[in-house]
């Protein structure tokens, strides 16, 4: 073994100096680093190794070998996902079956799913949600992204499998589960909450459209739940609706719209857009810089828009917020600072039916600004009143953004 891993070094950095022939200054730097370089590719084979290492003394001495071979893949999915999660990236996770499923339904943009209405997925110590589709009951308990369940009912996530956690989650509806969060602060210390949750059967259009009455002018509102597959033709059946009812101004509604595809982020733009309008700048560590422009119509560019956001607005969602802010002629912002996402990220499908979620690149709105952990500040800043939305059905946000658009 000791052969063969020095060997292994030695091709290794024989191709690392072949990489860098065409640069004098590169080859100068490979020189003087030599020694890191050696000392880095060793550790990374010794990492291996242990597995290696491992994996031979379970199979020659292990007493339950019918365990070991039916828990085999179980182990496989259990250490890849420890490898991923140790970069501390968040957004960044090994999905496994039951979680790359969950993610492609909600892609889609479109049908029914069954249970709380939140993607989850399986860290460290824990179940974290990835998203919350707005309206499920998982929103209206109050269940944020990235929130780490550390308990269902009364047994603890720690040693569960994702397909054991969603076991525990789903349920009939008109059943309760309760869970014991663990939520992030930005002050660098954790919140715990319980919080319970009715489970129901969620429909889940990624548009909903209807026209309002409101200081006796029609307003259309266009409310996005994600940027799926199916959004932007759904968005551009709104919009001739409301179009065909000669609207005076459009609430586009994201509020808890946690994101989805960029690229129909930017489709849904040209909706509002002059085409040919710069949408989103975005920076690779692979590939190439790509700056996104609006295609399309511009259908609604002249329009007087008010956007509404919330803390659960990310990633897309702020993208478009965003684009329609810096490039648009008469849009404002209104309700409350955005998540703060300003990553790319990317799928490595397997044969398994499991996949990668990694991070590509970073993003900018089309004026270089960078909102990653910082999100979008409103133009108008409006509180959502949770008590008068519950006991008097009035969204104030919604109130105040007609009240902007009807008072010109």
């Amino acid at each position: 073994m000791q052969i063969k891993k020095k060997n292994l070094i030695s091709c290794l950095l024989a191709a690392i100096g072949g990489i860098f022939l065409g640069s004098g200054i590169m080859l100068i730097w490979i020189s003087s680093q030599n020694k890191t370089i050696y000392s880095q590719i060793e550790h990374f084979i010794k990492k291996y190794e242990r597995f290696e290492e491992i994996q031979q003394v379970l199979n020659q001495e292990y007493v339950d070998q019918k365990l070991l071979l039916s828990g085999e893949k179980s182990m496989l999915n259990s250490a890849v996902k420890a490898y991923v999660d140790g970069l501390g990236d968040p957004y960044t996770t090994y999905l496994d079956a039951v979680e790359f499923s969950g993610l492609q339904h909600e892609l889609e943009g479109e049908g029914q799913i069954e249970g709380i209405g939140a993607v989850v997925g399986k860290k460290e110590y824990y179940i974290q949600i990835e998203e919350v589709i707005k309206g499920s009951p998982a929103f209206k308990a109050g269940l944020l992204p990235l929130d780490r369940i550390i308990m269902i009912g009364t047994g603890e996530t720690k040693n569960l499998t994702t397909y054991e956690a969603v076991s525990l989650i789903r349920g009939k509806k008109g059943t309760k589960v309760k869970f014991g969060i663990e939520r992030p602060q930005n002050s660098g210390e954790n919140q715990y909450l319980v919080i319970e949750v009715e489970r129901d059967t969620i429909d889940v259009p990624s548009v909903r459209s209807k026209i309002l009455t409101h200081n006796n002018q029609k307003i259309g509102y266009i409310e996005i739940s994600i940027f799926g597959e199916q959004t932007n033709k759904l968005l551009t059946r709104a919009i001739s609706d409301s179009v065909n009812e000669n609207v005076s101004g459009i609430v586009l509604d994201l509020r808890g719209n946690g994101g989805g595809l960029l690229p129909v982020a930017v489709d849904l733009a040209g909706h509002f857009l002059e085409p040919g309008t710069l949408v989103v700048k975005t920076d690779f560590y692979t590939y190439q810089k790509v700056d996104y422009r609006a295609k399309g119509f511009g259908e609604l560019k002249e329009f007087p828009i008010v956007v509404l956001i919330d803390k659960m607005s990310a990633s897309a969602s702020e993208i478009l917020a965003l684009a329609l802010r810096e490039q648009g002629s008469n849009v404002k912002i209104l309700g409350t600072s955005s998540f703060g996402k300003g990553t790319i990220q990317t799928l490595k499908d397997f044969d398994d039916q499991t996949s990668l979620k990694y991070t590509v690149g970073k993003r900018f709105g089309p004026q270089g600004t960078s909102i990653d952990k910082i999100g979008i500040t409103p133009d108008i800043e409006v509180a959502f009143d949770m008590t008068g939305y519950i006991e008097k059905k009035i969204d104030n946000q919604l109130e105040k953004a007609l009240e902007v658009l009807t008072n010109k």
